[in-house]
């Protein structure tokens, strides 16, 4: 029985060299692509996370103008909005953050709307809570008008001559345009950030 014993065990094969390298590259190959797809996915949720902030802080800056479009200004006499669509005339932009603001917690005190929306704009689309990789990475607000120029009395930014069923548009419409550039952690080839840009447009008045 002893004898047997030994030819059994002697009669098995076990694995060799090459078997064992082949096997340890498959296991390694599997193990990179799980790696690759991790990664992926982490920057998947990174940059979901950026569109859903710039889309909450985007609906913020519509709401602050609509709300509050007949607020004071820098100019006495003239409203929020008003002021905005004058300063687009002059080729002044209403509000834009083309560097990456560091924010401020402290808090001040303004003597009119518009100077105290832009500073809470500015410390909203700061890296404290957007990330941002440079000029790529801009914010900027367009506060403009369109209506028929042709009509008595009108003079505004885009003229509107159309017809619609018969009807042109004579009353000034004030529309604001809201873009934010999201980082999606993309370069191009030449090392530069490669963001994904986001628009808003709504009718203030």
């Amino acid at each position: 029985m002893a004898g047997l014993g030994c030819n059994f065990f002697k009669n098995q094969k076990g694995i060799t060299l090459i078997e064992a390298l082949v096997s340890t590259v498959i296991i390694g190959i599997g193990f990179v692509a799980i790696f690759q797809m991790v990664q992926y996915s982490v920057r998947s949720i990174d940059v979901s996370g950026e569109r859903t902030k710039s889309n909450l802080l985007i609906s913020m800056v519509a709401e602050d103008l609509i709300s509050e479009k007949n607020s004071t200004s820098p100019t006495s006499k003239v409203s929020f909005v008003d002021y905005l669509v004058s300063e687009e005339k002059k080729g002044k932009a209403s509000w834009n953050s083309a560097s990456c603001s560091t924010g401020s917690s402290s808090s001040k005190t303004f003597t009119n709307t518009l100077d105290a929306k832009k500073y809470k704009w500015d410390n909203r689309f700061s890296k404290r809570r957007l990330k941002c990789k440079g000029t790529q990475n801009k914010k900027a607000l367009k506060v403009y008008d369109i209506c028929n120029n042709a009509a008595a009395g009108n003079s505004c930014t885009y003229n509107n001559n159309k017809n619609y069923t018969g009807t042109g548009i004579y009353d000034q419409w004030v529309l604001g345009r809201m873009e934010v550039n999201v980082s999606t952690g993309r370069v191009d080839a030449s090392g530069n950030a490669k963001p994904k840009k986001k628009y808003l447009y709504f009718q203030i008045k």
